[in-house]
């Protein structure tokens, strides 16, 4: 990724960074996290919170501190839709969408996150 893109991308707004994850994911059917014996997690007001991000570049960007040893890996869209969201929605857990290394995330339950990707989705079939 060049590096005037990244920088363009991460300085965007949380809000705005929630709207280019939905369209990248959807464009690239496929969502990329965090793993190193187990996926990412984060703490928000008292509830886990897995961060995803549009692309590994991003991911591997917030691959310090705590998740120093994690790697950026690949979730299919499909899986992401199917499996991932509906699971953490049971779980109680929250989407922790696109965090970048200097700012924020978009905070989404999983639902919410299921309408805005199968929304998009719905746009290239």
């Amino acid at each position: 990724m060049h590096p005037d893109k990244f920088k363009q991308v991460a300085g965007l707004s949380s809000a705005e960074r929630h709207a280019y994850f939905v369209r990248k994911v959807a464009d690239t059917q496929e969502v990329w996290g965090l793993c190193h014996d187990g996926w990412s997690t984060a703490q928000v007001d008292g509830k886990v919170a897995i961060p995803f991000w549009p692309e590994a570049a991003f991911a591997q960007a917030c691959a310090s501190g705590d998740w120093e040893h994690f790697l950026p890996r690949a979730i299919a869209l499909g899986d992401f839709l199917n499996k991932w969201l509906p699971g953490m929605a049971s779980n109680g857990q929250l989407a922790s969408v696109f965090p970048v290394p200097q700012g924020g995330a978009s905070i989404a339950a999983p639902a919410d996150l299921l309408t805005n990707l199968r929304d998009e989705v719905r746009q290239y079939e």
